[in-house]
């Protein structure tokens, strides 16, 4: 048994429900100055695939655009700070791409150009609202279908086909090949050298789940390219194999962002469960977050609080000892809320039990929702729990390997009334604090790109400048009184 295997089998017999003893906001008694609250990402998954989020079957460009903005909108009333698109769902783009064609979901024909740069339109209506855009790929899928004997779409003549393997209902890029995961850097590279993305994501889909009787098709490629004893027979398992895969694409597309963009933050977005990840999509993300190779993690706690080893917070509290000097943010299942016959799921209060059991911990660095669509749709009034949750602002995380260059401290901070008036440097934007005194939290008031701020409640308030490339948050400003 692997080592973490034996030590997940431990953890699994100790009692989670009870707040981790180092998950308590410390406070400093020597400070000077009041203490800025937890940065906080708080993110939207928007699928893309099928048109599951966005554009839903909607092929004219204004009304996508529409849509897409009504979802912003709503995002930048609910202080949710990042979106998380699906851009690369199916070896397809949402941007115009030398490597595969411009995705189907747009225009209802695969390669047909829609007619503006979808991508360019997002990022920016996003950035607008102070919301971070990360792109969300998918490394292997190629396509799918529903019966197996039906036949896969017709491949892009810029995919070769000698990359990809057939299964009953889906079709893959190999990732045993060394050509598949130069494709896939390229494209990455390709994407954020083009295109201002804040980050770069990955989901759950790694070797592909396959239906009862089917296995891994790689015989061949495990003869060719595991390494060999003196015998010359492979001196790895194929498991090990197939892991070994998956980490050089997860190495290789950090190595590849840390060399072009170091700024753009690199997620994983794994099961909730380890022994599927390993086991099943070959995925050690343990390793990965072990070796630095991805800056957070985001499990997929799509379960309901309970006593179970399965359940929310028994989840949580597992990936909470193991995402070493990663962020972790939470995965929350919204899509299951009035859908799934749970009695959990009949109530909001499901989801705000949820927040609030991972507000005791520390390591928590945000959350994200799956999916956008639920917030529109409203299913049992989660977005009530949602706005509770998220009623104050929140700035986000520093999630950089490097060490930040912190944007000069706002000057000049004075009050015009009740309106507060600052003078800021160029490329960054703004946090405004209400000081409750020294040694003691501050209150997130307003995050903005404006350099000045209506207040509606008289207090001690400051500000600090916020870095638009990787959020790296400068020192408090001077306090000034609000009458």
């Amino acid at each position: 048994m692997k080592t973490w295997k034996k030590i997940a089998l431990a953890l699994s017999t100790v009692l989670v429900v009870a707040c981790h003893h180092d998950d308590n906001n410390s406070q400093t008694e020597t400070a000077t100055q009041p203490l800025l609250p937890q940065k906080e990402l708080r993110g939207v998954w928007m699928a893309t695939v099928w048109g599951l989020d966005w554009p839903r079957g909607n092929y004219d460009a204004d009304a996508q655009k529409a849509s897409y903005v009504a979802y912003m909108d709503l995002f930048e009333q609910n202080n949710i700070n990042a979106v998380f698109v699906q851009v690369r769902g199916m070896a397809d783009a949402f941007y115009k791409s030398d490597y595969e064609p411009w995705s189907k979901y747009i225009t209802g024909e695969a390669d047909k150009d829609p007619g503006y740069d979808v991508l360019r339109f997002m990022i920016d209506e996003a950035h607008k609202r102070g919301i971070a855009f990360h792109a969300w790929l998918n490394p292997y899928r190629v396509s799918t279908k529903k019966a197996t004997d039906a036949n896969f779409p017709e491949l892009d003549s810029r995919i070769p086909q000698t990359m990809t393997v057939d299964y009953k209902t889906i079709r893959v890029y190999n990732p045993a090949l060394p050509e598949v995961r130069q494709r896939i850097f390229d494209i990455v590279k390709d994407l954020i050298t083009k295109y201002n993305v804040d980050g770069v994501h990955i989901d759950d889909y790694f070797y592909p789940a396959l239906t009862a009787g089917e296995s891994i098709k790689d015989a061949n490629d495990f003869m060719r390219f595991a390494p060999k004893d003196a015998e010359g027979k492979p001196s790895i398992t194929v498991e090990d194999f197939r892991r070994n895969n998956v980490d050089l694409t997860v190495k290789g597309i950090h190595d590849v962002i840390q060399a072009t963009r170091p700024e753009v933050a690199f997620t994983v977005s794994p099961a909730a469960d380890p022994a599927y990840n390993y086991d099943r999509m070959y995925a050690d993300v343990l390793k990965w977050s072990r070796e630095g190779w991805t800056e957070a993690i985001i499990p997929q706690l799509y379960f309901p609080m309970g006593s179970a080893q399965t359940n929310f917070n028994h989840r949580l509290h597992w990936w909470s000892q193991f995402t070493f000097n990663n962020a972790l943010l939470v995965g929350y299942g919204t899509y299951k809320f009035g859908s799934v016959q749970t009695p959990a799921y009949q109530s909001a209060a499901e989801l705000s039990n949820q927040f609030a059991f991972a507000k005791r911990y520390k390591k928590v660095m945000g959350s994200v929702l799956y999916s956008a669509k639920d917030l529109t749709e409203n299913p049992v009034n989660i977005l009530a729990a949602i706005k509770e949750a998220y009623k104050l602002p929140a700035v986000l995380p520093y999630l950089g390997k490097y060490t930040a260059t912190l944007p000069a401290t706002p000057t000049n901070v004075r009050a015009n009334g009740k309106t507060l008036q600052w003078n800021g440097a160029e490329g960054a934007y703004y946090a405004v604090y209400r000081s409750n005194g020294v040694g003691k939290e501050a209150v997130t008031v307003a995050v903005t790109r404006q350099q000045e701020v209506a207040l509606a409640d008289a207090g001690t308030y400051f500000v600090t400048a916020v870095s638009k490339k990787d959020n790296a948050e400068s020192k408090p400003s001077a306090m000034v009184e609000v009458r």
